[in-house]
């Protein structure tokens, strides 16, 4: 995810909803990547919703904000690094509502049990919606990590 421009895919809205988006989008990247929750403090709306791929679930900013500061101090976690950039594509939903959807590769983060996982693959979809005072905050989140045993045979 490029963040010097307005992403493509928001050419549909006004010059301050991309920009608004952008530094949405730039926030909560620096936040993941720095391991900074402070970075993340106007990323999530007041009541965001917020899932992780190992089920935890949080409820609004404070809720998020406070398990992020946890993650990011956790050496488990920080054992992770990137592959390869993310790789991110926005749709627009309606005027007020966009969603981003964002894929990423991860190696080597580490498990409570002392093992590591080779390779995360892991998507996230992110809904931010436009506010009243033209912010567009995160307002629901997920992370999910394939899982690459199959459960059904058809062709994919």
């Amino acid at each position: 995810m490029t963040t010097e421009h307005p992403p493509a895919g928001l050419s549909a809205l006004a010059t301050r909803d991309q920009e608004a988006i952008t530094r949405t989008l730039t926030s909560l990247l620096a936040g993941f990547r720095e391991r900074d929750a402070d970075k993340l403090t106007d990323v999530y709306s007041d009541d965001a919703d917020w899932v992780n791929a190992f089920g935890s679930v949080k409820q609004g900013r404070q809720e998020i904000l406070t398990y992020l500061r946890g993650l990011f101090a956790d050496a488990n976690f920080n054992a992770g690094t990137l592959k390869a950039p993310p790789q991110s594509s926005i749709r627009v939903l309606t005027d007020d509502v966009v969603i981003v959807s964002t894929h990423l590769l991860i190696e080597g983060q580490k498990l409570l049990d002392g093992g590591v996982i080779d390779e995360r693959d892991n998507r996230s979809l992110h809904v931010l919606q436009r506010q009243g005072d033209g912010t567009w905050p995160v307002v629901s989140e997920i992370y999910m990590d394939a899982n690459r045993g199959q459960s059904y045979a058809g062709h994919s």
